[in-house]
């Protein structure tokens, strides 16, 4: 077995394990978790991009520390040796007035296309995104969760603001606006999408 696939089945593994542990709980995001644990196990292999890094990386070890000490310990552990293989991208266009968003925010898909590996209906993946930054209101389609591993941001759910720390998971609906702010700390989270994979994030005016 290959260091790449030995980590990715480690880190997947594990992270399932914590789905598992939500889905013991009442609410929509328990819900969420129990239709990504439908979709469960991955495809297969695929053909994993070059691993590639943008400014934002430069918080990851930073971000992958606290993440060891905190609630999510195992999986930022996981996560630590899948580091050196990942891809980390920036696919939005320019956006006034925030002109360095593409030096400050990094995402890397896990599952997907562009991934490590394939999965049918399911993508999931990292976003990493610098101290100090704002990552302005946007939306999608596909319905998101969040699970924080490292700093704690202010997240905004349509008009609703709220700090939420390692350990918090975060339900994004369908079509949903939201935001996040961080502080003097880095953020790392994973994120999943399942329903319309296809239609791409947009940033929302103002």
């Amino acid at each position: 077995m290959t260091p790449l696939r030995r980590s990715t089945d480690e880190f997947l593994t594990r992270l399932r394990r914590r789905y598992e542990t939500a889905v013991t709980e009442a609410g929509p995001v328990a819900a969420e978790c129990r239709g990504l644990l439908d979709l469960w196990p991955p495809k297969g292999e695929g053909t994993p991009p070059a691993p590639q890094r943008l400014p934002a990386c430069d918080h990851l070890d930073a971000a992958l520390a606290a993440g060891r000490s905190g609630p999510e310990a195992g999986l930022a552990e996981a996560l630590s040796a899948l580091a050196p293989f990942l891809a980390w991208t920036y696919s939005y266009p320019a956006r006034p007035g925030q002109p360095d968003l593409s030096t400050a925010v990094a995402f890397s898909q896990i599952l997907g296309p562009r991934g490590l590996r394939q999965s049918d209906g399911l993508r999931l993946g990292l976003t990493l995104i610098a101290p100090g930054t704002h990552y302005p209101p946007h939306a999608h389609p596909a319905i998101e969760t969040y699970l924080v591993l490292a700093g704690t941001a202010v997240w905004r759910l349509g008009e609703t603001a709220a700090a939420q720390p390692p350990g918090a998971l975060i339900l994004h609906p369908s079509g949903m606006a939201h935001a996040m702010e961080t502080g003097t700390e880095p953020l790392l989270a994973i994120w999943s999408w399942r329903g319309d994979l296809a239609s791409p994030s947009v940033y929302l005016e103002g």
